[in-house]
């Protein structure tokens, strides 16, 4: 409400306003203009500070949590501020204990509080409002689903409580009468609802405006609109003129949307900013809803609050704990990046093509099949109107719908096991999977996992390590050694570096004739060993390019001793004694080298190999940021989620939570329900393993009175009607029961798939269209 006012005219004499970036010194969650906008609250689990704005720099006026550290409690550490826009000498704070604290900047003493209204909310209060003309009316929403209006003359307790359907996310007093009055409340289960705070008993309307969670709302300054924002990533404009709610516009954002505003000035433009994954201020015309009109991105961490202190000067705070003013002139405009042209491939495998219908199209001199250029005219900087462009699409039959199509994805999804079983199990069981797609690259990684992760395990597998025939197929190239190839010794008798590397790799890796692996890469004398013999992360997506699928005729191969015919045999003779001991370097012979005998085990070899312990956990983060990076989160999540415990810190948090919230919103695009909850479930941030404890009610109201059921029974307690009755046969449902979401008529399950199936108009004859078209239930 705050951020919708205008500065005061400034003087001629004035500075023009400059960027200006101000250190808070701690993470900030919200911010509250006073009434001549010329200070700024901003408040924080650990701050709470008073800073004056000026147009070249700021400076804090006071700091209100500046107190010795046995008089600070809760009341110090806020979710909300608010700024009495009548009053400049009182605000209103949310802490995080339930109550509502008042603050009177004009005592003496260093502690600002005037009272505290305890005990009010059993729950955390997200969202304060002031009533835009009433100096005394302070109004409170709570996690515990209820909202509270206070007179501060008041000391007592709240005049008047309202009962929510959920949570309350966001509250706003509106600014033209009689919506003055009226105050807009918005809840976790996706509802908005209208309040006239003189009726306590029920609100005015409801409506289901999100799907999810509804974070924030807005009144527009001029017009009988209500902006609101959610965690399904939308920004809807709703007209609350006509009986029921109408939407009017919808901007399709990249986050879940947390803050909303109108910008001062422009009718069609709004503010909005995610503390989710985004450290962007984006402003949309809604108008074009799918590009910002301009965008904000001086913070390094997820932007939590901002204020409009004119139609071109912006203020936001942010969790790395700086105060930051931009000017609205020197925003970045992504329109000015667009292309006129863009390609996507549809889940089918389909190519999707469009092109700009107001971008002239000039073809080049030949004949009809050269291509077609595109060329792009310029862009006025100063120019802050979009202009409606419009755009043909064609599709694209590319054929081979395997190839570019989501298949895999879904069959990857669909088939991968992530727990339940033992690493090496999981590990295996994947990697058949992958396989089986004609992933190469994929099962290798699977593969790779295993060999690091097993730790010497007796019971893992050879899958895919070793060929059938039990024995390892060396690649050529990979043995750094010296080989002997004279032709007086004869081939069963000759043991060359090679050779004798080959057989030790052997006796180490496989146990006898099962073939069962008893040590793995990750021990301490072997890994430098295997990895080398094996280089796995140069494999290709190409059919039969694994381990397994080399055949003998590589195992007799022979590395070149040189590369031109030598003229005489090299002999080789060691320094004399002098200068070894001059240079303190010991160097062997060449029978040290090349030997006749037969390798025995346990007998020091000739091949001194390196065993050096290899910290391959940089190596897998990379790897798993590699194919994140190329779009196939799925399996760098899927990774992480078999290793457990061993991965929580091969990537940050931060980084793991966008790979989690990318993959299960693809599984939710695909209606993968039972995977994306089961990945959901699985996941080590509390952040993404707490969705699904979100939102797990319905709640839902009488079609005939609105009014929200809460008692067990067939019969609303207010109109006394059967509120669960068909609309189609007016039977009262005793089972599985349908209805629309937005008109809240439905009925039993096989009548209203009868209706639908030739209607799209609601059976109860609201009027309301439940389908755009006929449809199967």
């Amino acid at each position: 409400m705050a951020g919708n006012r205008r500065l005061p005219p400034e003087s001629p004499d004035a500075l023009p306003p400059q960027k200006i970036t101000f250190d808070l010194k701690q993470p900030a969650t919200s911010l509250s203009l006073n009434h001549d906008g010329s200070m700024v609250a901003a408040v924080g689990r650990k701050l709470f500070k008073l800073i004056k704005l000026g147009a070249q720099k700021f400076e804090v006026k006071f700091d209100l949590r500046d107190l010795p550290p046995k008089q600070l409690n809760l009341n110090y550490s806020s979710n909300d501020v608010q700024w009495n826009p009548n009053d400049d000498l009182q605000l209103a704070t949310a802490p995080t204990n339930g109550s509502v604290v008042l603050w009177d900047l004009q005592k003496t003493t260093k502690s600002k509080i005037a009272h505290v209204y305890e005990n009010v909310h059993e729950r955390a209060v997200n969202k304060l409002s002031f009533h835009p003309r009433e100096v005394t009316i302070l109004l409170s929403g709570s996690q515990d689903s209820t909202m509270c209006c206070f007179d501060t003359r008041v000391k007592t307790g709240p005049v008047a409580t309202y009962k929510g359907s959920e949570s309350v996310r966001d509250i706003n007093y509106g600014f033209i009468p009689p919506y003055d009055n009226y105050f807009a409340a918005t809840f976790e289960d996706g509802t908005s609802q209208i309040w006239d705070r003189r009726n306590q008993t029920s609100f005015l309307k409801q409506w289901s405006s999100h799907n999810g969670p509804v974070y924030c709302c807005a009144w527009h300054p001029r017009e009988n609109w209500i902006m609101t924002g959610g965690r399904d990533k939308t920004i809807k404009v709703w007209d609350i003129v006509p009986v029921r709610v109408k939407e009017l516009y919808t901007v399709h954002a990249l986050f879940p949307v947390a803050r909303v505003q109108w910008r001062i000035g422009h009718k069609t433009h709004v503010t909005s900013c995610s503390q989710f994954l985004d450290n962007v201020v984006a402003i949309w015309d809604i108008r074009r809803p799918f590009i910002p009109f301009a965008s904000f991105s001086e913070h390094t961490d997820d932007v939590t609050d901002f204020l409009w202190l004119s139609d071109n000067v912006l203020l936001s705070c942010s969790k790395d704990g700086k105060l930051v003013q931009q000017l609205f002139n020197e925003a970045e405009k992504p329109i000015e990046r667009a292309t006129p042209t863009s390609l996507s491939f549809k889940h089918d495998g389909n190519l999707l093509h469009s092109v700009s219908d107001s971008i002239p199209q000039k073809k080049q001199s030949g004949s009809q099949q050269t291509p077609t250029s595109f060329y792009k005219p310029p862009v006025d900087p100063y120019q802050e109107q979009f202009l409606l462009h419009t755009s043909s699409l064609k599709e694209f039959d590319w054929g081979n719908s395997h190839m570019f199509g989501m298949s895999d994805f879904i069959k990857c999804a669909s088939s991968y096991k992530l727990s339940g079983q033992p690493l090496y199990e999981l590990c295996d069981h994947n990697y058949k999977v992958a396989r089986d797609l004609n992933r190469q690259d994929v099962a290798q990684v699977w593969l790779i996992v295993k060999l690091l992760y097993c730790r010497g395990d007796p019971n893992c597998s050879q899958l895919g390590l070793l060929p059938t025939n039990s024995s390892v197929v060396p690649r050529p190239g990979v043995w750094k050694t010296s080989v002997s190839t004279r032709p007086e010794e004869a081939p069963g008798t000759t043991t060359s570096t090679q050779g004798a590397a080959e057989r030790e790799l052997q006796a180490h890796a496989v146990d006898g004739p099962t073939g069962k692996v008893v040590e793995s890469l990750a021990d301490d004398d072997h890994s430098t060993d295997v990895i080398e013999a094996m280089n796995f992360f140069e494999c290709q997506r190409k059919p039969d390019t694994s381990v397994e699928n080399f055949g003998p005729a590589l195992q007799d191969w022979v590395l070149p001793p040189e590369p031109f015919q030598l003229r005489h045999d090299v002999i080789q003779r060691p320094l004399s004694p002098d200068a070894s001991s001059a240079t303190g370097i010991s160097v062997p012979s060449a029978m040290e080298v090349t030997s006749t005998r037969k390798h025995v085990p346990n007998e020091s070899s000739t091949v001194q190999l390196n065993r050096s312990k290899w910290k391959f956990n940089e190596v897998v983060a990379s790897m798993l940021k590699f194919y994140a990076e190329k779009g196939d989160v799925q399996t760098s999540v899927s990774i992480l989620i078999v290793l457990g415990d061993l991965g929580k810190r091969l990537v940050p948090d931060s980084l793991t939570k966008q790979w989690f919230s990318t993959y299960i919103d693809l599984l939710m695009q695909k209606q993968l329900w039972n995977i994306s909850s089961l990945v959901i479930k699985l996941c080590p941030l509390p952040e993404i393993s707490e969705m699904n404890q979100q939102s797990t009610y319905y709640h839902i109201t009488c079609g005939k009175c609105n009014k929200l059921i809460e008692q067990k029974g067939w019969q609303c307690s207010r109109c006394e009607k059967i509120f669960s009755t068909c609309s189609f046969c007016n039977g009262t449902v005793k089972g599985l029961f349908v209805w629309c979401q937005v008109c809240g008529h439905g009925g039993h399950l096989k009548h209203i798939r009868d209706w639908h199936k030739t209607e799209t108009r609601c059976p109860a004859g609201c009027g309301h269209e439940c389908f755009t078209h006929p449809a199967v239930l």
